[in-house]
């Protein structure tokens, strides 16, 4: 009788204690909180910067392929960054042309664009690191602090190259410019520009002397050609030694950032296939980011060019999902 007491005294009993399971899954409804932020309920906040990037990526598409067209050939030694492989063949480098710095205002503008999206993400997931920790929620703040740190390393890469490029094609204009009105100061002020284009065009590309010389030339016109050659003169010694130090600062960091680039984005591919809520679509485009950019981190043809391009192809796609 004892037992039969509390099950028909206490009727509210048995409707508080089923209660009590509810209290059960609290521990897992904790552990899957972090989780919705990866994909299931993003906040308004998630939803812009994916927004963002969808564009962003978008437009990159385009500029980093323009890009890709814009470089120079040479036999050299192959390189993954700064790293010499012991491999000697054809290689490539950037090209200093027009298009070349049009695109890459356009792709540093986009990165730059990305950043306070993935400052936010980032920042997010470490808070709910600390608050609800676990495997998952690290793993994802991991993940997205990976995804800043490679956004970060674009927007230097992008801007010390375009910096390096603008400024090395001005000194050689600049150069070229006043030596040419200095030898003919008759001259008109479209002539000491045309002098000034053609010769620093030629100079940044890494043009003879010969080749500077020739094209000044026939940019400063009849009876100017002396002229022209003079201003050819300063545009090459302005350029020499790798041109101004912005320029060679470029060209000294810049493969270092590849690399690091691609270390990022392989620690972000590698939190996502970690992820067990990352959709399928997530871990192959994450994965394929990764890998190309390791291609562009190197200085063979068309890998390196092909690397870049389907890296930021497939960080389009990636926002999708």
């Amino acid at each position: 009788m004892a037992p039969i007491e509390p099950r028909t005294t206490p009727s509210p009993v048995p409707t508080s204690r089923p209660s009590q399971p509810t209290a059960a899954p609290l521990p897992v409804c904790r552990a899957e909180t972090p989780a919705a932020p990866a994909g299931r309920t993003p906040d308004r906040w998630e939803e812009g910067a994916n927004e963002v990037a969808r564009a962003t990526n978008g437009v990159r598409q385009f500029s980093d392929a323009v890009g890709a067209t814009q470089v120079n050939r040479a036999q050299g030694p192959i390189r993954f960054g700064r790293i010499d492989t012991g491999l000697l063949g054809t290689t490539v480098t950037g090209a200093n042309t027009q298009p070349a710095r049009l695109a890459g205002g356009v792709s540093t503008a986009a990165s730059v664009a990305q950043l306070p999206g993935a400052a936010y993400l980032a920042f997010r997931d470490v808070r709910d690191a600390f608050r609800a920790p676990s495997a998952d929620s690290a793993n994802r703040a991991a993940g997205s602090t990976a995804s800043l740190a490679s956004t970060g390393l674009n927007v230097a890469k992008g801007g010390l190259d375009l910096a390096g490029n603008v400024s090395n094609y001005r000194a050689a204009a600049d150069a070229a410019r006043a030596a040419f009105t200095q030898a003919a100061p008759e001259a008109s002020a479209a002539a000491a520009n045309r002098v000034a284009t053609a010769a620093a065009s030629e100079g940044v590309l890494g043009g003879s002397r010969q080749v500077m010389r020739n094209a000044a030339a026939r940019a400063a016109g009849e009876g100017l050609e002396d002229a022209g050659r003079l201003g050819a003169n300063a545009a090459r010694t302005a350029l020499r030694d790798g041109g101004t130090a912005v320029a060679r600062a470029a060209g000294r960091f810049a493969p270092g950032l590849n690399v690091a680039i691609a270390a990022a984005d392989t620690a972000a591919a590698a939190s996502t296939l970690a992820d067990p809520n990352a959709s399928v679509g997530r871990r192959v485009t994450a994965s394929v980011t990764a890998l190309g950019s390791v291609a562009a981190a190197t200085n063979i043809p068309l890998v390196s060019q092909t690397g870049a391009v389907v890296s930021t192809a497939s960080s389009f796609v990636g926002a999708f999902f």
